[in-house]
């Protein structure tokens, strides 16, 4: 009996220490659970942040780039502008060369033909004798 005893009281020892152990592990595996839960939600948390800072990150970019296109816009038209400024004015300059010239030659024209109808050139008709 004294046998029996021993074996039963070692059975309940060993019955109490797997009971204790699977006790502890649950105990552990719901920490885990609940470590895994709230780890889930954290990364779910910081994926909506992340991707909400990407879209205004984004957006932001977008209206930079339609604002330096704008910007570009402009200073392309007021370049623009300035050329067929200075290309109106250059062509109203070379006009004006040109009206210059043709009276030139017009009064230099005249001023031969005034020459020539007075007779000064008359020499002009001569033989040089050298």
């Amino acid at each position: 009996m004294e046998i029996t005893s021993f074996v039963l009281g070692m059975l309940t020892i060993v019955a109490v220490l797997i009971v204790t152990a699977i006790v502890v592990g649950m105990v552990k595996i719901n920490q885990l659970k609940n470590k895994t839960e709230n780890l889930t939600q954290l990364c779910a948390a910081i994926e909506s942040d992340l991707r909400q800072e990407i879209n205004n990150t984004n957006d932001s970019i977008w209206r930079q780039f339609e604002s330096t296109g704008r910007d570009i816009t402009m200073v392309e038209r007021t370049i623009m502008q300035r050329i067929d400024k200075v290309d109106e004015e250059h062509n109203k300059h070379e006009d004006a060369i040109h009206r210059e010239i043709d009276q030139t030659k017009s009064y230099i024209d005249s001023r031969i033909d005034k020459v020539v109808v007075k007779g000064t050139l008359d020499g002009s008709k001569q033989v040089i004798k050298g």
